[in-house]
């Protein structure tokens, strides 16, 4: 039916679950230390970043208003609010903004009726992204609040027999010495295959034969007491892991043979234990043939 089609990698391009708040985070390597988890959250986290634009040509007499020519960015503002559930002497004094944690008495914490430099402090929401998620390579959609200061004050909201809940809003801030950046940044990053993905990957390209196809860069390898198999055909479904590969649908591959298939069809590679037929990984491309 037209129009209730879907993106054809849409699965890959999905950010999923709450995520996490951070006071540090390495975009290269997306690793961070559970020490860095700000809070815990409730209902998930919210990172906006709002521009208000100014018309400068709405005044102007026979000027079109909301011209491209005549709009200024006049301001912006970057945030990142929800709930935390879980709190500690650093958060508390975090989520005050302007206070002191006392040098004496440690549990003490002090708000302030002046800012200092140190209220300013860059956090960081991560949350995952594609299909991808692994522990090493897991991709992420990250934000970064430059200069992130609490601006939604520090409230405790009890309910009987009920967690507590910690309201928080930060917003970041531009400097003067570098007015034309704004404190926001957004890393978006597909995660790759890792060593005991299920997904195997691989990729169908003409073979040396007419009615041939070719398959190479398989990410997952058959290892001991393990082989390949293969199935084409149309609208193929996916294996799980686990799930016995046998029967006639199913024929075994050694790895380097060219494979007899018709261009537009699918092709699901799997590795299996070969006494089993257990799957252990899988994947699906669509052939590509010699003509």
């Amino acid at each position: 039916m037209r129009y209730y089609d879907l993106p054809v990698d849409f699965v890959e391009k999905l950010a999923t679950n709450a995520g996490i708040m951070l006071t540090d985070f390495t975009p290269a390597t997306g690793a961070y230390s559970q020490a860095d988890i700000l809070f815990a959250t409730k209902g998930g986290v919210n990172a906006s970043i709002v521009p208000t634009y100014k018309d400068f040509g709405e005044d102007v007499d026979n000027c079109p208003k909301n011209s491209k020519e005549m709009k200024q960015i006049e301001s912006v503002e970057c945030k990142l609010s929800g709930t935390a559930l879980t709190v500690t002497t650093a958060t508390v004094k975090s989520l005050i903004g302007a206070a002191d944690i006392g040098t004496v008495d440690t549990t003490k914490i002090t708000p302030r009726s002046t800012l200092a430099a140190g209220d300013f402090d860059d956090l960081w929401y991560v949350c995952p992204y594609s299909d991808k998620t692994g522990d090493t390579n897991g991709g992420y959609i990250a934000v970064k609040l430059i200069n992130a200061l609490s601006t939604g004050g520090f409230t405790i909201q009890s309910t009987d027999k009920e967690k507590g809940q910690f309201a928080f809003e930060y917003m970041g801030h531009s400097s003067i010495y570098t007015p034309e950046e704004l404190p926001f940044e957004v890393y978006v990053k597909e995660g790759t295959s890792e060593a005991g993905d299920f997904l195997l990957e691989f990729a169908s390209a003409a073979g040396t034969k007419t009615g041939d196809t070719a398959l190479s860069g398989m990410t997952e390898t058959p290892g001991a007491s393990e082989s390949y198999v293969y199935q084409t055909g149309y609208e193929l479904v996916m294996p799980s892991a686990g799930q016995i590969l046998a029967g006639s649908a199913w024929t075994a591959w050694n790895g380097t043979d060219d494979i007899t298939a018709t261009t537009g069809m699918d092709i699901i590679l799997a590795v299996i234990l070969t006494a089993t037929g257990a799957a252990q990984h899988a994947g699906k491309t669509t052939v590509v043939a010699k003509a």
